[in-house]
This record gives structure tokens, sequence and C-alpha cells, in this order.
């Protein structure tokens, strides 16, 4: 599906004025976008065309909303039960705030200019920066943007920063500086050997890692839904046969950095499986192992 905010389209600049009028307020009236576009000052054909894009905003936003499993609240106004006021799902939410704040920066990376946002990090109060937009990636269902700060000292000596969406209160296009283009070939190259959101960059080195696997549906799920593309499978897992001979774990290996969303992800599967190498990967889990069970200890 398209960016419903993206391009400088008649439906596009209704659906920003839907947005913002669903954003501001709790119900919104379908007439007041006669104000916001003056139609008086409109010529009649104009009147039409704004009138359908007006209708195709409100469709669209409703498609997107779909998109997330979400509808439009819709009720009759107390005071003109011949009107239908209109309402996000939750007024104290925003549910596309991510495809607005995506229309802009990868209108920003079109058009060669960096932007100005609003950038709340956590636990920390939001600031305004100057960001130069180079790529945007989905890890685990959540978007990024890639890019450098201007002030050099916000990068904090790094390559690039990972900013999240959902992170980002507000964004728009400035020509205050001269924009710095990315390589893409570069994030992506950056990106293939990593499970997170960023590289490692104090400890870029891929570590070959051999998983054994001591659950069957845990194998299987490995190796049909791989959470990273290097997994391969070395040895099967083997059914018990009762009486006969008892399940053999499997093998699995996978070539990525140590990442702390690697730590997670071997951590999440419990006992099912069980790092046998790099020999130090395996004693950095087992320390984080006992400090769990030292918890629950006392």
């Amino acid at each position: 599906m398209a960016n419903i905010f993206q391009g400088m389209s008649l439906d596009a600049q209704c659906v920003c004025a839907w947005d913002e009028q669903l954003r501001s307020s709790e119900w919104v009236d379908t007439d007041v976008f006669a104000e916001i576009f003056d139609f008086q000052n409109i010529s009649y054909e104009k009147q039409e065309s704004y009138k359908r894009a007006i209708k195709n905003a409100k469709q669209n936003i409703i498609d997107a909303l779909a998109q997330q499993g979400m509808s439009l609240r819709e009720q009759r106004s107390p005071k003109d039960r011949r009107k239908i006021l209109t309402a996000y799902p939750d007024y104290n939410k925003d549910p596309l705030h991510n495809l607005r704040i995506m229309a802009v920066i990868d209108n920003a990376m079109s058009c060669s200019r960096a932007i100005r946002l609003t950038y709340s990090p956590s636990y920390r109060d939001s600031k305004e920066h100057i960001f130069h937009p180079q790529y945007m990636r989905v890890y685990n269902g959540r978007q990024f943007v890639y890019g450098i700060y201007e002030n050099k000292e916000e990068n904090k000596g790094l390559p690039f920063v990972a900013l999240p969406f959902d992170r980002i209160e507000d964004a728009s296009l400035t020509r205050e500086v001269d924009y710095r283009r990315g390589d893409t070939e570069y994030y992506e190259q950056q990106m293939r050997d990593i499970m997170g959101a960023s590289p490692n960059f104090k400890d870029p080195r891929v570590l070959d890692i051999v998983l054994r696997t001591h659950n069957q549906t845990i194998h299987k799920l490995l190796l049909t839904k791989p959470y990273h593309h290097s997994i391969r499978e070395v040895r099967p897992f083997t059914d018990e046969l009762p009486g006969i001979a008892p399940a053999q774990p499997g093998e699995l290996t996978i070539h990525v950095q140590h990442t702390r969303e690697l730590d997670n992800w071997i951590l999440h599967y419990g006992a099912g499986i069980e790092v046998i190498s790099p020999k130090e990967l395996r004693a950095h889990i087992a320390h984080i192992i006992d400090d769990m069970n030292m918890r629950y200890k006392k």
C-alpha cells in the first residue's frame, strides 16, 4: 500500500488535513474542511475536485487504519443529528504517526534534503536536531531511519546512528544545511551480518555460532521462520523411538555479530537451544543464566 501522506497531490494534501484535524480534535465534523480550503474563493469546478479528494482522503485513512487492525469511530452530532462526527480509535494516540514520519523522510531522501526533527531518547526529554536521513529499514516490526546528525558531537564518533520512528515526535524538511548523502550499498552491507537494529561498532567480528536444539518444535521453527538469513541446518533433530533410541538433538549454525539482540534471541528459547560455540559466547550466555538463577533463588 502506497504511503497516503506521500507527495503533493490533492489527495495527499487532504489526507494531511484530515489527519491534522483528527489529531487536534476528539471529534471531527466534515464541514470543517470548508473552512480549511476556503471553498468560497475556489471555482465550482475545483470545489468538486476538492470534495472528491476530501472523500478519497477519508477512505485512504480508513484503509491505512485497517492495515493495522483499527477503524475510525463515528457518531451523530449531539447538536445536529444529520451530521456524522469522526474520530481516531483513541484520541490520545497517533495511529498514523509512522506513516507520516516515513513520508517526510522519504521525501527528504528523494529531494536530497536534511530534516529538522524532534527526537525523544529513552527516559530523556525530547530535543530538536538537524538530521541527514540516508537509509530506512524495518527490524522486528519496528521502523528505523539511519543517518547522521549535523552536529558531529551528537554522532558520538559512530559512522551512523539509528532512530526508531516511534521516538521521532515531529519532522520537517529544512534548507538550513547541505544534505549529506549516504551509500545504500554500504548500509545493506552493514546490516547483513547483524541481528538487531544496529551493528556492534565496538566489536564488528562476525561469529560462526553453532547452536544445539533440544526441542523439535523450536528446531523446525528456526528453519521455517528464520530470524536471520544465515541460519543453516547442520544436523536434523531426530525424534525419540520408544524403547529403541532416545531423541537426538539437532544442530544449526548462524553467522552474525555479537549484539544484545542476539543474546535476547538465544535466551528467548530457554532450554530449547544451547550455544555450543564459540566458547566466549557460550560463557557469556551461561553467565546471564547464572545471574537469573541467583535472582530466583532469593
